[in-house]
């Protein structure tokens, strides 16, 4: 293990990179270490010599980030000017990149200026002169000296000081006048500015006031509301960033305002479009009906680019209070026959190994006419038709609701439904009418029908000329594996993993043994326990029998538009 004067002479005479570069791992946390690097920093004539430049600039990926680490730890200790930290820390922001952990040496620079009052006036000083690396540390000296007042100053300025003095507002510990008068201050300069600068300000106005439950936020509101019918990108993202971080403490108000915000999101916006999915998936249970209707426009404006996965997240959430608002949306969705929100919609059911529909449908969500309710009976089918349970829910709510539709809906229980399936559905079926209930007559009839047709099934397939001989079922399966071998072959030889991993194969049991090398370099055996795995999904008669005719139906049952 190194010591604290070996690793003091060596930052002292080959540079802090150097110093950084050879501390172990496992002394990262040891501070008597941490502080003979400084020791030694602080002893040099430059602080980042070219030399440690270049061998920073040759450091990549995670052997960049391991030293950035320790630089973090040690920037708080170093007693040098103010310039030479924040040369320091803007090195290593920049090279750290796009990187999540590329921010870190802010964190740092916090501490080193909150360790002397003397170091954070200093910067702001030097910021309001104009010095533009001054400027670009700004925010995190007016955090150190945790004045508002001298952050409010900064604030009602131009320019990127004005910026650096509202996000440190937002990130200082404010009592309720100071917050007052922090609201006051950014929201009288909102509206002078472009709503892209306008956008950050309303940012930071809502982050002061989450921490005071009892503020007054009618003017954040109206600030929002202005915002909402703005397209420019800042805006469209600080809107979908606000509702993820603030949504659940936000007024009614300020919701409504940043979802029609969100109307205006560019699909191409990946980084915005991921965060308004995350938003709306937390707040759905909040605002079902609400953030249904956003994510049904954005789905049919944008074709499914946004608001598919926050659909899925919706449903796929098994919340048992949220069930029914589930079943409305749903049926509200099928009613208005839009084809990308259907679609969607039918992106997020599965009954792969299911006994169960992915949506129970109680009666009340229908519409009340009887064309009506057919009309989304059959949107259903033709959406659903690889979830036949699910599809068939809507059916059984129209029986069980009772009315002048129920023939028409056994009709179609039995074609297509029943006549293409005859696994899962039949026997959820045959457990509905195991109970009393008003439909069970339909369902019953529509059951004999098909058990009718089943059966003629059955007796067609006993063809036994049709059946090929044992030696011409041999010689299938020999060709079949013979086939699979040399493809697995091919594809082995081709994959990038081929050269990194080792092949093992499993000729029989029930578990696997392999070694593996611990962080310490030595190898361990392991045991992998293996169990048996099985998927079962029953396809349609129809696309085996009549795959011209099964796909026209479908066709019809999608496209059909609505009788006014």
């Amino acid at each position: 293990m190194i010591t604290d004067d070996e690793i003091e002479k060596i930052v002292r005479d080959q540079g802090l990179i150097a110093g950084a570069q050879v501390l172990a791992p496992s002394d990262r946390n040891n501070e008597n270490l941490i502080e003979a690097i400084a020791r030694g920093a602080s002893s040099r004539n430059d602080l980042l010599s070219d030399a440690d430049i270049d061998a920073l600039g040759k450091l990549h990926g995670s052997n960049f980030f391991n030293i950035q680490i320790v630089l973090c730890q040690v920037s708080p200790h170093l007693v040098r000017a103010p310039p030479e930290i924040m040369a320091l820390v803007s090195t290593l922001v920049e090279q750290g990149g796009e990187d999540l952990a590329a921010n870190q040496p802010n964190a740092a620079f916090l501490k080193w200026c909150a360790k002397d009052d003397r170091r954070a006036s200093e910067v702001i000083v030097s910021a309001r002169a104009g010095d533009p690396l001054a400027l670009r540390h700004l925010v995190f000296a007016l955090q150190a000296t945790g004045d508002p007042e001298e952050a409010q100053r900064s604030a009602k300025n131009e320019g990127d000081e004005r910026a650096a003095g509202v996000l440190a507002l937002s990130r200082m510990t404010l009592d309720e006048s100071e917050a007052l008068s922090s609201l006051s201050t950014i929201l009288e300069a909102i509206e002078s500015f472009p709503h892209e600068e306008a956008a950050s300000l309303i940012k930071a106005a809502l982050d002061i006031a989450e921490k005071h439950p009892t503020i007054d936020r009618s003017e954040i509101a109206a600030a929002l509301d202005q915002l909402s019918g703005s397209t420019d990108p800042t805006a469209v993202h600080m809107m979908a960033t606000a509702l993820y971080w603030h949504g659940k403490k936000m007024s009614d108000r300020e919701v409504a305002s940043c979802l029609r915000g969100l109307l205006s999101i560019n699909p191409e916006k990946a980084a915005t479009v991921q965060q308004a999915e995350t938003a709306l998936s937390e707040l759905w249970p909040e605002y079902p009906a609400e953030i249904g209707q956003t994510v049904a426009t954005l789905i049919s404006k944008t074709q499914g680019q946004v608001g598919s996965k926050s659909l899925r997240q919706f449903f796929s959430d098994d919340t048992s209070e949220l069930a029914g608002e589930r079943a409305r949306l749903a049926t509200k969705w099928l009613l208005e026959g839009d084809h990308q929100m259907c679609t969607a919609l039918a992106h997020c059911f599965s009954e792969v190994n299911s006994t169960e529909p992915n949506l129970n449908v109680p009666p009340d969500v229908l519409p009340d006419s009887a064309k009506d309710q057919i009309f989304v009976c059959r949107k259903a089918i033709g959406y659903l038709f690889i979830a036949p349970m699910t599809a068939a829910s809507w059916i059984i709510a129209l029986l069980r609701k009772g009315g002048a539709a129920s023939p028409a809906a056994a009709d179609l229980l039995f074609d297509p439904l029943l006549l293409n399936y005859g696994g899962a559905l039949r026997k959820w079926l045959e457990s509905l009418i195991q109970k009393r209930g008003r439909g069970n007559k339909f369902i019953r009839e529509a059951l004999e029908r098909a058990e009718v047709i089943w059966e003629g099934f059955e007796e067609a397939r006993d063809v036994v000329e049709l059946e090929p001989s044992s030696s011409q079922r041999a010689l299938v399966r020999f060709q079949e594996a013979e086939e699979s071998e040399k493809i697995h072959e091919s594809a082995r030889e081709k994959s990038l993993f081929a050269s990194l991993l080792t092949t093992q194969t499993l000729l029989y049991g029930d578990r696997s043994s392999y070694s593996i090398m611990d962080h310490e370099g030595i190898r361990r055996p392991q045991t992998l326990k293996m169990g048996a795995m099985s998927v079962e999904s029953e396809l349609p008669k129809g696309i085996f029998f009549d795959p011209t005719g099964t796909d026209y139906m479908l066709e019809i049952f999608r496209f059909e538009q609505r009788d006014n």
